[in-house]
């Protein structure tokens, strides 16, 4: 993994299937669990909570966003998940924040809101067809 990427292709799914939102995050989640960079994924998965999700309603498409933080965390880092929910197709992204980060967080989830509420760039996510072009995307975007 580029040292200066918070997301690699591995921590993207481009066809995650779940039941409902509290799975589709803990399964998005759970690809942060190999990652050297989360070190405890039971304590960073305890921190999500439910107070920690937000939904963007007023996108193109619906996007779910979540973060986690804790001192198990050690770099920031992001899971990425297009999910065909019940009610239609989800991007679904979950943030590892380490404790004391938190302007860098805000600078990456606030250019993440930006991009899923540009129809072009949303569109370019939910058309990507490995996740490596949709890390690329997400990379390029996020800067």
């Amino acid at each position: 993994m580029d040292g200066s990427s918070i997301i690699d292709p591995s921590l993207v799914r481009l066809d995650l299937e779940a039941p409902d939102r509290e799975t589709a995050l803990r399964r998005t989640a759970e690809l942060l669990a190999a990652d050297p960079r989360v070190g405890n994924w039971e304590e960073f998965w305890l921190s999500i909570e439910g107070r920690q999700v937000v939904e963007l309603a007023d996108t193109a498409g619906s996007v779910i966003l979540a973060h986690g933080r804790g001192q198990s965390v050690r770099e920031l880092a992001l899971a990425a998940a297009r999910w065909s929910a019940p009610d239609g197709l989800r991007l679904v992204f979950v943030f590892a924040i380490p404790a004391a980060m938190s302007e860098e967080y805000l600078r990456k989830v606030g250019a993440l809101a930006r991009i899923c509420r540009e129809p072009e760039k949303l569109a370019a996510l939910l058309a990507a067809a490995t996740p490596a072009e949709f890390a690329r995307l997400l990379d390029t975007c996020l800067g």
